[in-house]
């Protein structure tokens, strides 16, 4: 089974070998900015810009594929967030310039949100499947808050056996 990762500039830079080891092992890489630092990000169009392609930059380098363009693009806490909205709707016309297009998710386990246990994690991904035909659900990588990977097993699981068949950008392209 084969993911997306929306990887973040500076981490590719300073971890190239996982964002590798992704590529390699058939995972879809797309962009997700350099910094993860909304205020720089959009400090202006420019920057957004910059942001996008310093984070292929990197990216091609890592994975050693010459001027990498993923054409996916996730706006760190999303584009339906209120925050920063005017800036979102201006960084669609630079998205569009270097042939990209955007994601959000419509299902979550809240990861990010607070410390979850594994069963919280699973259910909060139960309640945000409900009544969906099709999901982009948004997992980290991180233990920065919550640890997805303890759940992940289980969630693939449940979703399976709601019907579910896994796909990554790679398939849908």
């Amino acid at each position: 089974m084969k993911a997306t990762f929306f990887v973040v500039g500076k981490h590719v830079k300073e971890h190239p070998e996982l964002v590798k080891r992704e590529y390699d092992e058939g995972h879809y890489i797309a962009n997700h900015g350099y910094n993860h630092n909304n205020k720089l990000l959009y400090s202006n169009m420019e920057h957004f810009k910059e942001e996008v392609v310093n984070t292929d930059i990197e990216i091609s380098k890592a994975i050693g594929v010459e001027n990498y363009c993923s054409h996916i693009f996730r706006f760190p806490n999303g584009y339906m967030s209120h925050i920063y909205t005017r800036q979102k709707k201006d960084a669609l016309s630079v998205l569009h310039n270097l042939d990209y297009v955007y994601v959000d998710w419509n299902c979550l386990n809240n990861d990010s949100v607070k410390k979850y246990s594994s069963s919280q994690l699973l259910n909060n991904l139960i309640k945000s499947s409900k009544n969906k035909d099709v999901l982009v659900i948004l997992m980290h990588d991180t233990k920065d808050v919550s640890n997805s990977s303890l759940v992940l097993k289980d969630s693939i699981k449940y979703l399976k056996g709601k019907g579910y068949v896994f796909k990554n950008f790679y398939d849908i392209l």
